[in-house]
């Protein structure tokens, strides 16, 4: 439950306007009588005061706290629970305890060092606490740095900012109305407070402009929120009192001149402060650099009474005292360094004050230590004067035809204030006072864009480049710069096509004004050139790119922020196109220019980061794309509010690297969190959440979550064709995930439809040979060769291989894929020597792009590996299998699932060879490996409990075999409820296991359990029913009936006889099987004839001392015998 006194109905606001929070919790504390009677008196003293008796709505309220210092009031009892949770805090101040037992806990005070003391009457808590708020007010400094070595556009955003407040305040005109605003406001703010609102009387009935200081030096309502206001730059509340901060400045200068006409000529000064070490660490760290003050400084002429008080007795133990030593000149040189003499002001003469104004910066020359003071020399200087006024020209010179008004609303909106921006312009909309209409209604425009409300800000655009375009002469300067954002929406929106239009339009229009090089005219040549990369023209944004580039290094210093800008775009091009070190020079250049020109947390230098890390990743440099991508989320942590957009995308990236490096749960919760952040900022159907659909998607897939996968596919489709019928970029790509996924289930023929749509999608909009097209080719050619159609699928693979070739000149690692891909068909067809020349050619180009120890590389021997091993050529293979799994060992030293499957590919060499113990380790390390990289049950492991149940088979181990084999079957199950082919796999094993042990009953059960799975998965006459069917053959064979086995070898054999176009050794086998049935059922005739087809095959393509044909010539003359 929370009790505040501004939550009371009668009272104003509850947002507090000053510096100074009063939080009161104790969960007893008393909410009818004596809390009333406690909240005058504290009220008195500070006008925001919050009674909390819920111990983590407090604890949340003041987490929340940013901008104001808590003063803590709680009870012994109470204090050890909400101390240990929020003591630490640097918005907590100060803590006051309250309760009968002092003596009893007294140890807290010891234990945390922001406790004043235990206090045991009301009285004596509110004297502390008005002690300690005054004392926070006279101590309380706001202050950024500037390395006077940096240039101009290296200057902190603070010192900047505070500056460029301080410059359009004092430009800004008064009005009638600004001092009843400002009264009525601070009325209705203070509603209740007795003590201020008599104060606020007295100002509205005696203010002059010329009582600015006596009034400043009052400490009342006035001090306190204007300076809360200049500490957090409040643009709103600096604007409500800009009469009187105007006033104040004015008052100054006046007294400055009374000074400059003194005999002094210098003055040195002194402020006692005590700083927390977090401050004071940094004035150490930035010796000789300049320093702002965001507010009035006040200062002593008395060196004695700044010691006085740096050295003044607190309770707290986490303060270092310090004097701030000030040197001023007083000569006309100097006269904009405006401070007077406020001690006629002051109700404490004594203290001889000197008062600096806004203007003011120092230079911290030295520090030392005098006694228990810490003693920093400072020189009040104009140093930063030109910086500022080199800032404000600049600014000026963007916004030439804009009046302060306008120069004022827009920078609200440059500090985020976008809310603020918008109700300002609007209210200036219905008084305009002469000011440009056109530029009012573009800038609500400019609010409403920048808060995401794209639609709306587009219908204000419009209307202002209505009314410029609508007049006499037109303004074409001005409506090019509009027709700019709303090319920017269109663009967000992905509704590329318009969006160039829009560019165009404008480009045409600036090359009428300006001259070539003029930044409007390259800021809209990168534009369209982005425009064209996202339709995948990569050829023509690069050719807008350069020119950009060009006029930037013709017209720009080197080091030109928009320079970076153009290097990002073009680094952008070059990683599309896969020229990953290339993109790599060219985003490093940018970040070194950023580096430079930004802070070191500017967002922009964020984008840089990730842009390198997209790029790493390309190259599968994962560790170091991580490392990029997860600065790039601290800076945008660090940056924006909680859940801004941009930290989504950042979010969206570190979950495709964790995808890549197959964490799929880190994947998931990255995405996730990634989602739940576009589904807050964007509509419901927005790209961006279709993005992250597809990313989620795709990790489902991997997981073989393929239903899951597809719910996911279908929604970023039905988003996409939705919110952006014209994005057939991105149409495409989730039309192809859909094919993909169901690629993976084994419906070929609904994923070669989606692919098919796809194709001609990018057919239609893609210019001829788009590599887009090679990527959709490659797809549909994979799907054709899991359903065993080779020739076909050899077509699409050669049509992409032929677009990639014509597109990257050079080479490029995706032709790697391409060839991969034909080898892989060619080593179906059993055309070997053809598929190693293929894959062979795969192996040169990804040694001359990849590192040496590239994972691509390393997948390439794996393929060239398994042709040896098909071709028994095994100790080659072994020898491109060990090459791999080196390769791997190094890419990821701490394994990895890749290695897994290495490892069991020379466990299956090894069983060939009837090396069943190394095979058997071979198979366990793989097992090991990935159990280390998934969690118990993952469905890769069945390939290894398979290759282990094999190889134990081998040893005749057949119990041992089995449950392996079973294992494996358990997990394929699990993850492929409605069947897969895999399943099949297993299921012969186990069938051959049992049939080994001579136990054909429960053998022929699995083999015709495998055989309905192949005859449901594969089309009819495919090549593994086939297998099934000669496996259920010799089990019939065993059990003598011979009569149905020759019907299941016949069977496969007019399968092998359609599928082979020429004479296979699986077709002489079926007539040899066939004709051992023959013979068996004392058809001597009929087992001689298929005999003599079997080794006719047999002595085409095996040696003449193979077994197979020795075999078969003896059994002909045995038969022939019997005839």
């Amino acid at each position: 439950m929370v009790t505040s006194i501004n939550q009371s109905p009668t009272i104003g606001p509850s947002e507090n306007k000053e510096s100074t929070t009063v939080i009161w919790f104790d969960p007893y504390i008393n909410l009818d009588q004596d809390i009333d009677i406690t909240r005058q008196q504290l009220r008195l003293i500070n006008d925001f005061v919050i009674f909390y008796t819920d111990l983590e709505l407090c604890i949340t309220f003041i987490q929340s706290i940013i901008k104001e210092k808590i003063f803590l009031i709680t009870s012994g009892l109470q204090a050890s629970q909400i101390l240990s949770r929020i003591s630490h805090l640097s918005q907590i101040h100060s803590i006051f305890i309250f309760c009968i037992k002092k003596d009893k806990y007294e140890y807290l005070i010891d234990d945390y060092s922001k406790i004043i003391d235990i206090y045991t009457d009301l009285y004596t808590l509110c004297q502390s606490i008005r002690e300690q708020i005054d004392l926070f007010y006279k101590q309380i400094l706001t202050f950024t740095l500037f390395s006077q070595d940096q240039k101009l556009t290296k200057q902190s955003a603070e010192f900047i900012c505070f500056h460029l407040f301080n410059y359009i305040i004092g430009q800004l005109p008064d009005d009638l109305h600004a001092k009843e605003h400002m009264i009525e406001s601070c009325r209705q703010y203070y509603n209740g407070n007795l003590r201020e609102l008599a104060l606020i009387k007295d100002f509205e009935r005696s203010y002059k402009p010329e009582d600015a200081i006596h009034w400043y030096k009052k400490q009342s309502f006035i001090y306190k929120l204007v300076n809360k206001a200049l500490r957090n730059k409040d643009i709103d509340q600096l604007y409500m009192f800009r009469f009187f901060i105007n006033d104040l400045s004015a008052n100054l200068a006046c007294e400055h001149v009374k000074m400059l006409s003194s005999y002094e000529r210098t003055l040195i000064v002194y402020r006692g402060m005590q700083l927390d070490k977090e401050d004071f660490d940094k004035l150490k760290d930035n010796q000789g650099k300049l320093m702002s003050i965001n507010g009035y400084l006040s200062a002593s002429r008395l060196r004695s009474y700044a010691f006085t008080f740096a050295l003044k007795s607190s309770e707290r133990t986490d303060i270092i005292p310090v004097v701030f030593e000030i040197l001023c000149n007083i000569t006309e040189e100097r006269k904009n360094v405006i401070f007077a003499d406020t001690a006629q002001f002051s109700e404490y003469p004594e203290e001889k004050e000197i008062l600096f104004d806004l203007n003011v910066t120092f230079r911290l020359e030295s520090m030392s230590r005098d006694g228990e003071v810490y003693v920093i020399r400072m020189n009040a200087t104009n140093e930063g004067e030109q910086i500022i006024k080199d800032y404000i020209e600049l600014v000026q010179r963007e916004t030439k035809e804009e009046s302060v008004h306008i120069i004022f609303g827009r920078l609200m909106c440059k500090l985020g204030e976008y809310d603020k921006s918008e109700k300002y312009f609007r209210e200036l909309l219905e008084n305009p006072n002469d000011e440009d209409i056109a530029w009012i209604e573009f800038n609500i425009g400019r609010a409403l864009d920048f808060k995401g409300e794209s639609e709306a800000a587009r219908e204000y655009y419009l209307r202002a480049n209505d009314r410029m375009v609508n007049t006499e002469p037109p303004r074409i300067k001005d409506s090019a710069y509009i027709l700019t954002n709303i090319g920017s929406i269109l663009h967000d929106q992905e509704e590329y096509d318009e969006a160039l239009d829009y560019y165009k339009e404008t480009l045409k229009k600036l090359k009428k004004c300006y001259p070539a090089g003029h930044m409007d005219i390259v800021h809209n040549l990168n534009n369209i050139g982005s425009i064209l990369k996202k339709q995948h023209k990569y050829d023509e944004a690069l050719d807008y790119y350069q020119q950009s580039l060009e006029m930037q290094e013709i017209y720009y210093p080197s080091d030109h922020m928009g320079i970076a800008t153009t290097l990002n775009n073009i680094g952008d091009i070059l990683r599309k196109r896969g020229k990953h070190d290339e993109a790599l020079d060219y985003y490093q250049r940018a970040l070194q220019i950023q580096e430079e020109y930004y802070p070191s947390n500017h967002v922009n230098i964020a984008q840089t980061l990730n842009n390198i890390g997209c790029s790493l990743g390309n190259q599968k440099k994962y560790d170091e794309a991580l490392d990029y991508h997860q600065r790039a989320l601290n800076i945008r942590e660090t940056c924006y509010p909680s859940g801004h957009v941009d930290i989504g995308k950042s979010l969206n990236n570190i979950g495709w690297i964790y995808d890549e490096q197959r964490q799929y749960e880190e994947a998931f919760n990255y995405y996730q969190r990634a989602l739940k952040i576009q589904e807050k900022y964007n509509p419901s159907d927005h790209i961006q959440i279709a993005q992250i659909l597809n990313n989620i998607g795709t990790i489902l897939r991997h997981q073989k979550k393929y239903n899951k996968a597809l719910e996911y596919h279908q929604r970023a489709l039905k988003m996409r064709e939705k919110y952006n019928s014209s994005g057939y970029v991105d149409i495409a790509r989730s039309l192809n995930n859909i094919g993909f996924t169901l690629d993976k289930q084994g419906n070929y023929d609904e994923a070669r439809d989606y692919y098919q749509q796809a194709l001609t999608m990018q057919e239609k909009h893609y210019p001829s040979g788009h590599v887009d097209i090679a990527w959709t080719l490659n797809r549909i050619g994979g799907t054709l060769r899991q359903q065993k159609k080779y020739t076909e699928a050899l077509d699409f693979y050669l049509q992409a291989l032929n677009i990639q070739e014509k597109y990257y000149s050079n080479g490029h690692v995706d032709i790697a894929w391409t060839l991969n891909g034909i080898g892989s068909i060619l080593r179906k067809q059993g055309k070997y020597d053809e598929s190693l020349n293929y894959y062979q050619r795969a192996l040169k180009i990804e040694e001359k792009f990849y590192s040496s120890n590239h994972t691509d590389i390393a997948r390439t021997l794996n393929n060239i590996g398994r042709i040896l091993s098909q071709q028994r050529k095994y100790d080659k293979a072994t020898d491109y299998y060990q090459r791999a799994f080196k390769m791997q060992e190094k890419f990821y030293p701490s394994g990895h699932i890749d290695m897994s499957w290495t490892l069991n590919s020379i466990g299956d060499i090894l069983r060939k060879e009837e090396q069943y113990d190394k095979a058997l380790d071979y198979h366990q390390r793989a097992l090991i490996m990935q159990q280390k990289c998934y969690p118990s049950g993952h469905f890769c492991f069945a390939r290894s409990l398979n290759g282990i149940g094999c190889a134990l088979g081998n040893k005749k181990k057949y119990d041992e075999a089995r449950d392996y084999h079973k294992g494996a079957l358990k997990i394929q199950e699990k993850y492929y409820p409605s069947g897969h082919v895999d399943i099949a796999h297993t299921l012969n094993n186990i069938a051959w296991i049992y049939d080994d042990q001579g136990k054909y009953s429960e053998a022929l059960n699995y083999y015709q359990q495998a055989l309905k799975i192949r005859e449901k998965y594969h089309p009819s006459g495919h090549i593994e029913i086939a297998k099934s069917l000669n496996n259920i053959g010799f089990i019939l064979d065993n059990q003598k009936r011979y009569d149905e086995a020759r019907g299941y070898y016949q069977r496969a054999l007019d399968m092998y006889e359609k599928y082979y176009s020429s004479d296979h050794i699986e077709i002489a086998d079926s007539f040899s099987n066939i004709a051992v049935c023959y013979e068996k059922e004392n058809k001597p005739l009929m087992a001689l004839d298929c005999y003599k087809q079997a080794l006719t095959i047999y002595d085409k393509l095996l040696p003449i001392d193979h077994p197979k044909r020795t075999m078969t010539d003896r059994s002909i003359h045995r038969v022939t015998g019997k005839i």
